[in-house]
């Protein structure tokens, strides 16, 4: 156990790495994109999410894809995620950036209808995504299966320029594949394949993105 002088310190030094690895994020250059993936190589992938708004997604034999610079994707799963953007982060120096620059938060189903987030507040963490909501909220039964936090490789320069373009509040479709990323002497960095296995940490979906829509705003419910 830690006496209250030595919790103050360890909280000090939690809090100043934390703080550090926010302003690096912001400040240090982003390396060139390495991913350059032939698409032509890929398995097909459903057009649409489910009928009602759920991802769709399809098992995989476990595909090994190079990624470029080291890295290489197992495919686990063709995905297909649409809904409303809540969070965005880029990221330009931590282990994983050369593949995956950025992460967005995104809700689907009830949640991405007009009105369906009113009395939730989303932030982010390094690779996370954090909600809460008020006591007034009106939301449906197991709600927090509807929100994602999704980790993006883009399959190559013109699927991450049209990430990059993307911002809060937008509605999109993702479609592309979960995936377990390795190399670059990282450990093995496995998506989620669950909805029900939480958002904040350890449930995120890591998706190679073959291919971005931007819906319109007045879309029906993702």
């Amino acid at each position: 156990m830690f006496d209250e002088g030595t919790k103050i310190a360890v909280f000090g030094i939690v809090l100043a790495a934390w703080v550090f690895g926010l302003s690096a994020d912001k400040t240090a250059p982003r390396p060139d994109l390495a991913t350059a993936v032939d698409q032509a190589l890929l398995p097909a992938v459903p057009l649409t999410a489910a009928s009602d708004g759920a991802p769709a997604q399809s098992r995989l034999s476990g595909r090994q894809v190079a990624l470029g610079d080291g890295f290489q994707a197992k495919l686990l799963a063709s995905y297909v995620l649409e809904g409303r953007v809540v969070t965005r982060r880029e990221f330009r120096n931590d282990a994983t950036s050369a593949v995956s620059p950025l992460d967005l938060g995104i809700v689907w189903g009830d949640l991405a209808a007009p009105g369906g987030t009113d009395g939730l507040a989303f932030r982010t963490g390094h690779r996370s995504i954090w909600f809460s909501n008020s006591p007034e909220a009106d939301l449906p039964k197991r709600w927090k299966e509807q929100v994602t936090n999704n980790h993006l490789v883009p399959a190559n320069r013109q699927v991450n320029d049209a990430l990059m373009a993307i911002g809060i509040g937008e509605r999109v479709r993702l479609r592309g594949y979960l995936v377990t990323v390795t190399g670059n002497g990282t450990l093995p960095w496995r998506s989620s394949t669950r909805r029900d296995d939480g958002s904040i940490v350890g449930g995120c979906e890591i998706i190679l993105v073959t291919d971005v829509q931007v819906l319109p705003a007045d879309a029906g419910a993702a």
